[in-house]
């Protein structure tokens, strides 16, 4: 180091080595962006909307998106910029000391913490590589994605169910997800069972949609004006690959583009906004909207992006560059749902009551369907089918030509949203008291089987064993009865054959007749039960499979976390052992300054002090941090062990379940 450098640092108070080991904005970045970036980057002259003159500021970022991402200094912008790896570079006519880079590097690797007490903020980089090489939206090969080993013990069990936005069915699989509170139920639309729970801590979700090849959930939520982000499931193993976005207020429209390179999401703020889901970071801040954005959804070919206002407004976005290509008006209420029909054809649902289809290329409106006295909810499937929900408490299917087709309606409480699932024969809906509604297409009839609050494992599994009894105490009752329905019929069918009188045969003809009736009838009601006895056995041991496997979650959680401790650990005291490095060099480097006066020796006499502290309590912070580290290795190995022991219990319970069917009484 310069010694006249370090002397005119010295005299001006700035710091030359970390006071402790942990990089601070308080602390660190704040007195370098003061010296570098202010005169641009401020309050009152936010150039670039940006404002690195507070911590919030820094955070929020700039027009063109967030300019760091924690733990990832490659990634985030700022430091791309100050390295001049990257263009406008910062600052634009020279480039920070290579002291000052590292304070920002360090800083950002960090975590980007804003003082000593803060929590370190992680990256939203995915953990795969999400991205297609071409849009997906024609049928995957082989067969769909379906969920394996999943969570099946819901999060949260309330007293009571809350109404929700988000409901979407798999383009290509027998799977409905349906939003609750602080997580996302996905459900087998055939047999109605729970397939999985996907844990959502950060509040409410309320918009969920699958990948095109159905692979991947999204759901977008929060809390309002509290927190905002998007989060993406694999639904095949329940892990959760992506974050995106870190929103002041809750996100309540986001989709994720075919070719899975973007996501979008819109909320109270009027602004949409689009992250790669390579980094996670923003690319682009659209300003058009008037009111809160409620719908978002990309076409088939990752070329547009529809997104739709609470003041009736539609805007077409170019998904790539985010500019805009349309805006469609002529909807007198707000916009509450938004479907591509085709890559150019875009289908809008409006509580004016209307659904409108608008062509991108023609920059018009082709169609519009006075479908409800207000519309809630639009979808379609892969087939062009498409449902809508209106507050006139009825849901209506439509062909393929847009003509209403089938009308089932709800008796409880306005409909929230409604969809078909993959083929078309299934409807499912939700109204504003939590209540899911299920419709057979064909037929009309109402199904039971989803909730947006399903009982734990332990509560099903009493009603599993309730049922049992009750049904093995009835079908005894049932066999008993078929056995007199066929003793009648049979003494029917004798007495009607030995009639020889014309009007003595036409009433035994009826007798018989009924009796046929009754004998059929108790038949099919021991079939039921039967079946329903087959289901409920057989829930017997898919339940106990989702107990133990919910142990083995748990289990895995806590270790993961536990091990994210210890390395935060170590990476602690590796950091302060830099920190002591570094303030050993400055300590050398200041004994060879020469003071000229009084003053300028006693504040180098303090620095020195200061800097000899700094070493005292980084040592011990190193040696705590190591110490608390090292206690942890033991611990940590056995739950390891004893993690690797319940997965290979859970695997041959898996095994067996699979190999031993249970077998209904009937068979």
């Amino acid at each position: 180091m310069n010694p006249r450098l370090f002397l005119a640092a010295a005299v001006l108070g700035l710091p030359l080595a970390a006071k402790a080991q942990r990089v601070t904005y308080d602390e660190h970045v704040l007195p370098l962006f003061k010296n570098q970036c202010l005169k641009c980057h401020n309050a009152d002259k936010p150039k670039a909307d940006l404002d690195l003159s507070t911590y919030g500021g820094a955070m929020k970022g700039g027009s063109s998106g967030l300019i760091v991402a924690g733990g990832d200094p490659d990634g985030s912008v700022l430091y791309k910029t100050v390295t001049h790896a990257a263009e406008p570079t910062m600052p634009p006519k020279s480039k920070l000391a290579d002291k000052e880079i590292d304070v920002i590097k360090k800083w950002i690797a960090g975590g980007l913490l804003e003082n000593s007490g803060s929590k370190a903020i992680a990256s939203n980089r995915p953990k795969v590589d999400l991205s297609l090489s071409a849009a997906s939206f024609g049928k995957p090969e082989g067969a769909p994605p379906m969920p394996g080993d999943l969570l099946l013990e819901p999060v949260v069990r309330t007293a009571r169910t809350s109404a929700s936005t988000a409901l979407a069915a798999s383009p290509w699989a027998p799977l409905v997800a349906l939003g609750g509170q602080k997580q996302v139920f996905l459900y087998n639309t055939d047999t109605l069972q729970l397939a999985g729970v996907f844990p959502f801590p950060e509040g409410f979700p309320h918009d969920v949609k699958f990948s095109r090849n159905g692979k991947l959930l999204l759901a977008g939520g929060g809390r309002g004006a509290n927190k905002g982000v998007v989060a993406v499931w694999d639904i095949t193993t329940g892990e959760r690959i992506l974050t995106a976005g870190d929103e002041l207020d809750v996100a309540l429209a986001a989709d994720i583009s075919s070719n899975q390179k973007w996501i979008a999401l819109g909320g109270p703020d009027r602004l949409v906004k689009i992250y790669a889901t390579a980094t996670g970071e923003q690319l682009h801040k659209m300003k058009k909207h008037t009111d809160w954005v409620m719908a978002a959804e990309f076409n088939h070919t990752s070329t547009y992006l529809a997104t739709g206002d609470r003041n009736g407004g539609v805007v077409v976005w170019d998904a790539e560059v985010g500019q805009e290509v349309q805006t469609f008006t002529g909807h007198r209420g707000a916009i509450t749902s938004v479907a591509w029909r085709t890559p150019d054809l875009l289908v809008t649902a409006s509580e004016d009551g209307t659904v409108k289809t608008w062509s991108v290329k023609e920059g018009q409106q082709v169609k519009t369907a006075n479908a409800h006295n207000s519309t809630v909810s639009v979808r379609l499937n892969v087939d062009g089918l498409m449902v809508t929900a209106g507050r006139d408490k009825t849901i209506s299917t439509w062909d393929q030509a847009g003509n209403k087709a089938k009308t089932f309606t709800i008796t409880n409480d306005l409909p929230v949203r409604a969809t078909l699932t993959h083929d078309g024969k299934r409807v499912i809906a939700t109204d504003w008291t939590g209540r899911a509604y299920v419709w057979n297409v064909a037929d009309g009839r109402e199904l039971t089987g989803l909730s947006l609050n399903p009982p734990t494992i332990a509560e099903q599994q009493q009603q599993v064993a309730r049922r049992i009894t009750d049904l093995e105490t009835e079908l005894p009752k049932l066999q008993a009865k078929l056995a007199e329905a066929t003793t009648a019929t049979v003494k029917a069918k004798t007495d009607l054959d030995a009639a020889k009188d014309g009007n003595a045969k036409r009433s035994l003809t009826l007798a018989a007749e009924v009796a046929a009736k009754k004998q059929g009838e108790a038949k099919a009601a021991i079939e039921n039960a039967e079946s329903e006895l087959q289901i409920a056995r057989s829930s017997v041991g898919r339940l106990k499979l989702g107990a133990f496997y919910a142990q083995v979650w748990r289990a895995k959680e806590d270790f993961t976390a536990r091990k994210d401790e210890q390395k935060r650990l170590l990476a602690e005291a590796d950091s302060a052992k830099a920190a002591i490095k570094q303030a050993e060099a400055d300590i050398k480097a200041a004994k060879k300054v020469k003071t000229t006066t009084k003053e300028e020796k006693d504040k180098l006499t303090k620095r020195v002090k200061d800097l000899e502290k700094s070493i005292s309590d980084n040592k011990k912070l190193a040696a705590s941090s190591k110490s608390a580290a090292d206690k942890m290795t033991k611990p940590l190995q056995a739950e390891e062990k004893k993690l690797q022991a319940m997965t290979t219990d859970y695997q041959k319970m898996k095994a067996a379940s699979a190999s031993a069917p249970v077998k209904s009484a009937r068979l």
